[in-house]
């Protein structure tokens, strides 16, 4: 088997996850972002079984499974449970989406630019998707400082995490599946925790927005 459809695959699949991150940012409503997420898992999952099939790596269909019921099934209706009674209200981060295009547009530059020393000296037939993945791990980390809510920076970790996962499969070739199942257990702890504080703070504060939480702060 060739490197070739391996290589096209995962490139083209990693751009589709840089993609499905854009509109993340770029979405206004909350429940589309919720929506984009699960799309950019599905794709993740996607990567993980293309991997499986060229690399021969059957460990990596469990891990792909558990990335559908994980993250594009149980995490969206979690982050559902954490929205509901929230008033609607832009969410996008930053005063402007087009402002946050921008930022991110420029760490989709920085991230070709630092990871071009690995991408030059890499033989592995996945290496060309690995910027678009850093990319997707810096942008989800944008997203977690500048949320304008408490919702939005739990969303930008979640994307930070799936940027991480689909660099780690792709510079690693696939980490082992023990690893991997190691990390998922540890995310739904913590999305759980979230979970727990976003409610505590909506019942003493009946708000979840930042400015707001900075106003009571003082």
């Amino acid at each position: 088997m060739t490197a070739e459809p391996i290589t096209t695959a995962t490139n083209f699949l990693a751009f589709l996850g840089l993609v499905s991150t854009l509109l993340i940012v770029w979405r206004q409503n909350w429940a589309g972002r919720r929506r984009l997420f699960v799309v950019q898992s599905l794709l993740l999952a996607a990567l993980a079984t293309t991997i499986a099939v060229y690399g021969h790596r059957a460990e990596l269909f469990l891990v792909a499974a558990i990335v559908v019921l994980l993250k594009a099934w149980l995490i969206p209706r979690i982050l559902g449970r954490m929205a509901a009674g929230t008033p609607p209200r832009p969410v996008a981060p930053g005063r402007s989406a087009g402002l946050s295009l921008l930022a991110v547009g420029s760490l989709i530059v920085a991230a070709y630019v630092i990871m071009l020393p690995v991408t030059t000296v890499s033989d592995l037939p996945t290496v060309g998707g690995i910027p678009l993945t850093f990319a997707m791990a810096l942008i989800g980390l944008f997203v977690t400082v500048t949320g304008r809510d408490v919702l939005g920076h739990i969303l930008g970790f979640l994307m930070f995490e799936n940027g991480i996962f689909g660099l780690a499969l792709l510079a690693t070739y696939g980490l082992p599946g023990i690893v991997e199942a190691g990390v998922f257990l540890d995310l739904l702890v913590i999305v759980l925790i979230m979970e727990g504080v976003v409610l505590r703070i909506r019942r003493e504060h009946d708000s979840i927005a930042v400015d707001r939480l900075r106003e009571l702060r003082g």
